[in-house]
C-alpha cells in the first residue's frame, strides 16, 4: 500500500506520541526536568494583535473585514481565548504588538498618538491585565512591543510647544514604507526619556506583563535603554536590531537591554532553507560570533520573520520549493541551535505575503495540521531536552546542506542531524567524539545507530532531520517493540476509518 503525505504524516505523529516519552524516560538515562525561569529557555511567539483572533465584537468601531487595510477585529480578549493553542504548539512567551493609542486605521500599532491611552481597538487596560493573568495560569509570559524611537505624526507631543525640542522630525518617510510618515523623536533628549520610561512603567505596573519589546530599538543610542533597565529591573527588555553587526549589537546588552534580535542571522538563514542543497557555512559561523560577543548568547533571539519583512514562505515560493518541508527544516534549526527561537504568527500555517497588508493575514486556526502537529514536536524536544535550550554549541560536519552538530549540557550529549538537500544522505561520526559503548537514539522519528568499525553512521532522507540522545545501549527493548506495535495497530484502524469513509462517500454519488 503507497500512503500519501497525510498519511505518513499521521504515522510520524502517532509514532513521536508513543516514542518520545519511552526514549526519553527509558533506562538510566533521565533528560527531562522541570520548566526553568532563565529567559533562554523560552520559546517565542510574536503576533499582531489585529490579525489573531477576534473575541470581543463590542470593540469593533473600526472593523471593516471587507478592506484588508482596516482593522480586522483581533483584540486582547482573542489573544486570551487562543492562549490554549499557544501553549499546545510549545510557545511559553508572547510579544503583542503595539497597545497604545494609535491613529485610525493604523492596525499594526506603530503609529502611537498618545502613549497614555490604549488603543480602543484591542480592549482596556484591565483586559490585558486579565490576558496576562490567564497567560501566568498557563506558565506563559507576556510581552508587549513598545514603539520608543517613532510615533504618529498626529501624537499629541506634537501639537505642544513646549515639546518642540522634543522631535528630529515631525514627519518623516519610513523603512518599509507601509508604515508611511512618522515623527521621529530625539532620543538624546534626557525629558523624552523620561516621559517614555515612565508610561512603559505605568503599562507595566497596571498589568502585570512581563517585559516590553523595543522596537527598533538599534534607532537609539544604546545609553537611551539603560534608563529602561534601571527603571524596570524585574522585567525582561528586547531590543530589535536593525542592519546591526553582533559587536555593535552586544553594545545595547551591555547598556542594559536582556536580549536583542539577531538582524544579521536573519536573511542568511532565510536564504539557507529557502531551498535545498545550500551551504549553512556563514550560518553556522555567525551561530559562533554570538558565543564570543554577547554576554549571555542563548539568549539572543533568532526569528525568519516578521511584522516587518516579507513572509518567509514568499522566498519558498519563489524558489518554487514546497512551504511545509522548507519550514520543518528552517524551524529544526531554530529550536536546536544555540538562541532562543522566536515564531511570527502564522508561520505555523505557512501564511504568504510581501512586506505590509499582505503579510498581516488573519490567522487561520482550522488550516493543515501537519505542519503545526511538527511544530509540537520538536517544541516538546527543546523544552525536554535542557541540552538544546542550555548546552554547548559544536558543529560536526557542514556540507552543501547536510548540517550535524553537537549539544551538550551536564551528562546530556544529542547530535542533530539536518538534512537540508534534495537527496538521502550519509554521515559518519568517529565514535571518539561520543563513546563508542552508548548508542544514538533517534527522537523525532525513531532512527538509531551503533558504533561500527569506530564510527557512527547517521542516514537521513532528503529534507528530514533527526535529533539523537547520546545514550547505554539496550538489549531487546520490550517497551519499544509494545510501542511500535500500538502504533501500527492504531495506524492500520486509522486506514480502515479513511477507506470506510470514502467507500461509504462513493455510495452515496
Amino acid at each position: 500500500m503507497t500512503l500519501t503525505q497525510g498519511e505518513k504524516a499521521v504515522k510520524r505523529r502517532l509514532f513521536s506520541l508513543v516514542m518520545i516519552p519511552l526514549l526519553l524516560f527509558s533506562g538510566s538515562t533521565v533528560f527531562a526536568e522541570e520548566k526553568s525561569e532563565e529567559w533562554h529557555d523560552e520559546t517565542m511567539y510574536f503576533l499582531m494583535t489585529d490579525r489573531f483572533m477576534n473575541g470581543d465584537p463590542t470593540n469593533n468601531a473600526q472593523v471593516n473585514n471587507e478592506d484588508p487595510t482596516a482593522y480586522q477585529g483581533g483584540d486582547f480578549k482573542g489573544v486570551e481565548d487562543q492562549l490554549d493553542y499557544l501553549q499546545k504548539i510549545g510557545i511559553t512567551s508572547i510579544v503583542m504588538s503595539p497597545v497604545f493609542e494609535n491613529k485610525a486605521g493604523a492596525y499594526h500599532g506603530y503609529s502611537v498618538t498618545d502613549y497614555s491611552k490604549m488603543n480602543e481597538q484591542f480592549g482596556s487596560k484591565k483586559e490585558l491585565q486579565h490576558l496576562v493573568k490567564k497567560a501566568h495560569e498557563l506558565d506563559i509570559r507576556v510581552l508587549v512591543d513598545f514603539p520608543a524611537t517613532r510615533v504618529s505624526t498626529e501624537h499629541v507631543w506634537t501639537t505642544e510647544p513646549a515639546k518642540a525640542d522634543w522631535f528630529v522630525s515631525l514627519s518623516s518617510a519610513q523603512e518599509p514604507n507601509w508604515l508611511g510618515d512618522m515623527a521621529e523623536l530625539d532620543t538624546a533628549n534626557v525629558d523624552v526619556q523620561s516621559a517614555l520610561v515612565n508610561a512603559a512603567v505605568n503599562l507595566a505596573n497596571d498589568t502585570g506583563i512581563d517585559g516590553y519589546f523595543f522596537s527598533n530599538a538599534s534607532g537609539a543610542d544604546p545609553s537611551f535603554w539603560t534608563a529602561f533597565d534601571e527603571k524596570l529591573p524585574a522585567l525582561h527588555l528586547i531590543g530589535e536590531m536593525n542592519d546591526v553587526t553582533p559587536e555593535e549589537a552586544a553594545a545595547y546588552e551591555e547598556a542594559g537591554l536582556d536580549s536583542v534580535t539577531a538582524s544579521w542571522m536573519q536573511e542568511p538563514l532565510r536564504k539557507q532553507f529557502a531551498t535545498v542543497d545550500r551551504s549553512s557555512e556563514e550560518v553556522k559561523e555567525l551561530l559562533l560570533k554570538e558565543q564570543d560577543v554577547f554576554k549571555d548568547p542563548l539568549e539572543i533571539i533568532h526569528v525568519a520573520d516578521s511584522a516587518l519583512t516579507d513572509r518567509f514562505t514568499l522566498d519558498m515560493a519563489n524558489e518554487n520549493m514546497f512551504p511545509g518541508a522548507r519550514w520543518k527544516m528552517a524551524l529544526t534549526y531554530m529550536y536546536t541551535t544555540p538562541g532562543t527561537p522566536a515564531v511570527f504568527y502564522g508561520s505555523e500555517i505557512a501564511q504568504n505575503g510581501e512586506s505590509g497588508v499582505a503579510a498581516h493575514g488573519l490567522m487561520n486556526f482550522r488550516t493543515d495540521q501537519e505542519l503545526v502537529d511538527y511544530i509540537k514536536q520538536i517544541a516538546t524536544l527543546r523544552a525536554d531536552l535542557p541540552a538544546l535550550r542550555q548546552g554547548s554549541y559544536e558543529p560536526l560536519y557542514e556540507k552543501e546542506g547536510l548540517s550535524v552538530f553537537k549539544r551538550e549540557y551536564e551528562n546530556e550529549t544529542l547530535i542533530v542531524a539536518i538534512n537540508n538537500t534534495g537527496e538521502t544522505q550519509k554521515v559518519t561520526i568517529s565514535a571518539d567524539e561520543l563513546d563508542p559503548d552508548k548508542e544514538l537514539r533517534g527522537l523525532l522519528a525513531g532512527d538509531m545507530s551503533r558504533a561500527a568499525d569506530g564510527e557512527f553512521t547517521i542516514i537521513l532522507d532528503r529534507e528530514e532531520a533527526e535529533v539523537y540522545a547520546l545514550a547505554e545501549k539496550t538489549g531487546i527493548n520490550y517497551a519499544f517493540v509494545g510501542a511500535m506495535t500500538a502504533v501500527y495497530i492504531t495506524f492500520i484502524i486509522f486506514l480502515y476509518v479513511v477507506w470506510k469513509r470514502g467507500k461509504r462517500a462513493a455510495s452515496k454519488e
